[in-house]
């Protein structure tokens, strides 16, 4: 009971600012904390990890006890359903996903598996707000109002998301078969003709692959073609997991099982295993008729990634906006302007019917 203590006591002071004592929050694009009442930063020690290690996926698949686990406080909000885990000393937030304000009788705690590593955000939401302006303006047929209303209502939140990662060697037995195309001249005359034909012979084989880090998203809450879109992380940028960083921020709820994850993870790996294979085949064209693939040293680990989002409003209809928090690469939804869509289908027309006159004319 007293080391429980102590470490609360840890945990608690760490987070202070250290000039006025003040509950001090991550500032996202630096490895500070920022205190909001003396305007103040606390550095946080943050040094890049070069060793990674990582977790035999067998060793841990049976064995859920020997995770790192801690007692998690866990928001759910009732209006979009998100579950995101947040620091201690909030004691309110806005929902990044729907914009409901979210209040403490939504908490509940949970045991969950600790990440292992962290990355740092590297860019700053002042940053992130500039860029979004600018990719706003720049939409077509985005209706003139929208960057005002976007901009007014925007609500940025910095949120870290949960990403499984794994390694694995692979070896894959195949059978197929491979096609030559040749040419042949047929017919007499004026049937005197060309053709190009294809020759095929059955073939089978072994290719091997070792694949490093193949990232699957632990959350559902983001559609992963989204996800996939803003995916360009910096895997040499991982730092040692650090509660601090968490701090005044949201950490969305890993909702998929590091063994679901690797069913995942194998379907990515699969996928390029079979250029593998057609390469392995060569020829003009191949014919993949079954292969089997053997993971072998397979290991993982849990991270959290950085990315900024942001909800509003246009028309009574939520759209959404998604900056990865390591390059600020833009992904967002976005309303079009009927009537910017009728005039420019209108003009394109109008131009049409111009050239076939002038066409015409020259006649």
């Amino acid at each position: 009971m007293v080391e429980n203590q102590e470490k609360e006591s840890i945990l608690v002071d760490s987070y202070k600012c250290g000039n006025c004592g003040a509950y001090a929050k991550y500032k996202p694009g630096t490895t500070s904390l920022h205190c909001d009442y003396c305007g103040s930063e606390t550095l946080l020690e943050a040094e890049v990890v070069s060793d990674i290690e990582e977790l035999d996926f067998e060793s841990y698949r049976f064995e859920e006890e020997c995770f790192d686990h801690e007692s998690t406080k866990v928001v759910h909000c009732h209006h979009c359903d998100a579950q995101s885990t947040f620091e201690e000393k909030q004691k309110s937030m806005v929902c990044p996903y729907c914009g409901t304000a979210i209040l403490e009788a939504d908490v509940h705690y949970e045991r969950l598996i600790k990440p292992a590593y962290i990355q740092p955000f590297g860019v700053a939401e002042t940053d992130v707000q500039l860029q979004m302006g600018k990719w706003i303006k720049k939409l077509w047929f985005a209706p003139n109002k929208l960057a005002k209303q976007a901009a007014y209502t925007n609500q940025l939140k910095g949120v870290f998301i949960p990403y499984w990662t794994y390694d694995a060697n692979t070896y894959t037995d195949y059978k197929g078969q491979r096609g030559d195309t040749y040419t042949v001249t047929v017919g007499s005359g004026k049937n005197r003709r060309t053709e190009t034909r294809t020759r095929w012979r059955y073939v089978s084989g072994r290719v091997s692959r070792f694949f490093d880090d193949v990232m699957v998203p632990a959350s559902r809450l983001i559609p992963e073609n989204i996800l996939g879109k803003l995916e360009n992380w910096n895997k040499n940028a991982y730092i040692k997991f650090d509660n601090r960083y968490l701090a005044g921020m949201l950490t969305e709820k890993y909702s998929l099982t590091f063994t679901d994850g690797f069913e995942q993870a194998k379907t990515k790996m699969d996928a390029v295993i079979q250029g593998d294979i057609r390469r392995d085949i060569g020829g003009d064209h191949q014919r993949i008729s079954s292969s089997h693939t053997e993971f072998q040293d397979i290991k993982f680990k849990l991270v959290l990634l950085p990315l900024f989002m942001s909800s509003y409003s246009f028309n009574n209809k939520l759209y959404h906006f998604y900056v990865n928090g390591c390059t600020g690469k833009i992904h967002g939804d976005r309303p079009y302007s009927k009537w910017k869509i009728f005039f420019a289908v209108l003009l394109g027309i109008i131009a049409i019917a111009g050239l076939v006159y002038l066409f015409m004319t020259m006649e």
